[in-house]
């Protein structure tokens, strides 16, 4: 598994969340996980730095968030010795597209009918919108979307998106949505004098925070509201801009503790704009939301596939100018959207079965000598 490590700071991470959970479908298998990866070409301009590096190598920590013991975890490691690991491997499970970019372009080709990659959204398009350099991401996702063994998308939209992008892959599709717990909990509601309004999340541009605080500042009177975040401090710099810091209670909560809050919460934001990052994604907030019969309160309602699996949810017009179902009406509301969750564990299990076939059709053993010299990716390797 190449991937962004996880650790106790970042477990609450969406990104993460997914790792741990595509963990727990290899269970069974010997799982080796590579964070960072260095050619000796890097050793023989900075050898102490990649001493320090590859004393790294033998760390092994954090085990307690993956599904047993019967796991590696690398933090960094030569590239020769990715070679000679990935030779006997079954599989080459990529997190992401940024992953992606760690590999260098003749190992993608080497072992392209072993290598899996976990797309989770549409980089290169998010990269866009938020005005960062898109451009290397972009080159990678050419070379390798099209050649490898599998791709796994969140959503159909998203394997749609991707069918499209690049019509001439080779690679199979497996829809895989964002797993959730499969716990008989109740989504019944204590009866409030006023409903409890919820956030889980961060300040990211796509989550439009500001858009959320002054919807806050024109509702505060009418509803509990709560925001959960670990960016405390921007999140009050942006309720301060609406003179709102002390109508809403925000505060960080322990993934242990975070169920709690969403067993109280009646409605939860999830603000999200009719773009194209957002109409393939399956966002981890709305299947928890929906789980825990947190009815969301949107932008728009084409996000991923929840629309056309008819999810219930409620405009933020709707929320401000007070035009809400009634009590009966919303208790109908998360049953449709708890309905809606089982059906996605169905699927889910459809694709696990699909995913660890994927480990007896690959090649067990490539012949082929590791070439400990294959250069780091750059414009110049891509091109």
């Amino acid at each position: 598994f190449i991937v962004s490590m996880p650790s106790n700071k970042n477990k609450n991470d969406g990104m993460i969340k997914r790792e741990l959970a595509i963990d727990s479908v290899f269970k069974n298998y010997k799982r080796i996980y590579i964070d960072t990866i260095f050619s000796f070409s890097l050793f023989r301009k900075e050898p102490k730095k990649c001493l320090k590096q590859i004393s790294k190598f033998f760390k092994k920590t954090y085990k307690s968030n993956f599904a047993n013991n019967n796991i590696e975890l690398f933090y960094s490691i030569p590239m020769c010795f990715l070679n000679k690991l990935s030779k006997n491997a079954k599989l080459i499970y990529v997190h992401s597209l940024y992953s992606l970019l760690k590999l260098p372009y003749d190992f993608i080709k080497k072992y392209k009918d072993k290598i899996v990659i976990d797309i989770h959204g549409c980089v290169v398009e998010e990269e866009k919108y938020m005005g960062r350099e898109y451009e290397l991401l972009e080159e990678a996702e050419k070379i390798g979307f099209p050649i490898v063994k599998a791709l796994i998308t969140v959503s159909d939209k998203m394997k749609e998106f991707y069918l499209k992008k690049y019509p001439e892959t080779v690679a199979k599709y497996i829809t895989l949505p964002i797993f959730t717990s499969k716990n008989n909990v109740s989504i019944k509601k204590e009866e409030h004098e006023k409903l409890n309004l919820i956030y889980s999340g961060g300040v990211q541009k796509w989550q439009n925070p500001e858009i959320m605080a002054e919807i806050i500042s024109k509702i505060y009177s009418e509803y509990n509201v709560e925001i959960l975040t670990a960016d405390i401090q921007k999140f009050s710099e942006i309720l301060n801009k609406y003179n709102i810091n002390d109508k809403v209670e925000i505060k960080t909560v322990d993934s242990s503790q975070i169920v709690n809050e969403y067993l109280k919460a009646d409605l939860g934001f999830v603000l999200r704009d009719d773009i194209i990052v957002n109409q393939v994604a399956c966002p981890t907030k709305i299947i928890e939301y929906m789980y825990y019969g947190i009815i969301p309160v949107v932008l728009q309602p084409n996000i991923g596939d929840f629309d056309k699996l008819g999810y219930s949810y409620i405009l933020k017009d709707d929320l401000i100018n007070g035009n809400l179902p009634s009590k009966e009406e919303l208790n109908v509301m998360r049953q449709n959207n708890r309905k809606i969750i089982d059906k996605l564990n169905m699927l889910q299990d459809c694709a696990k079965s699909r995913l660890l076939s994927l480990i007896e059709s690959c090649p067990s053993n490539l012949t082929s000598e590791a070439n400990e010299n294959i250069p780091p990716l750059t414009h110049n390797t891509l091109n």
